[in-house]
């Protein structure tokens, strides 16, 4: 994951795993006054880790060309079954590969509005990703919406 630390901390006889996380997209944290947000491993961080591995390019990042996505090359193809399930499986399949702890439980397409509920054009295109993050007997539901 990216940005991504443990702190093992010892209280009342036994090791608890805080771990944290940097926010994506980058922003100040205007409580504490430091350069980053910051978040905790919930699915508010693994949205953020999925955001931005779907938003980085392929062959984008030096000393990991493979990490990213290809899902620009969808951008000026049609909106209809065929580019939805294309879009479907590049993101499946470069999760399962970089974020293993998550499932993507299902990507659903919407071509009349935003994750808002505002009308788009008909270039445009929502996708809501819905996914688990599991651990153990942790397990956690969260949602990430894009708009293309």
């Amino acid at each position: 994951m990216a940005g991504f630390f443990c702190l093992l901390v010892f209280i009342e006889n036994c090791f608890i795993m805080i771990s944290y996380n940097i926010k994506f997209p980058l922003n100040d944290n205007v409580v504490t006054n430091t350069f980053f947000a910051m978040s905790s491993v919930t699915k508010d961080a693994f949205s953020s880790d999925l955001l931005l591995l779907l938003l980085t390019q392929r062959g984008e990042r030096y000393y990991e060309p493979d990490y990213g996505t290809n899902l620009l090359k969808f951008i000026f193809e049609p909106n209809d079954n065929l580019t939805a399930s294309d879009i479907e499986q590049e993101i499946k399949r470069t999760v399962s590969l970089y974020i293993p702890a998550l499932t993507i439980e299902r990507v659903e397409f919407n071509y009349t509005e935003d994750s808002e509920g505002q009308p788009i054009s008909d270039s445009q295109l929502n996708v809501k990703i819905k996914f688990t993050y599991s651990e153990d007997a942790f397990s956690e539901q969260g949602e990430l919406d894009l708009n293309f």
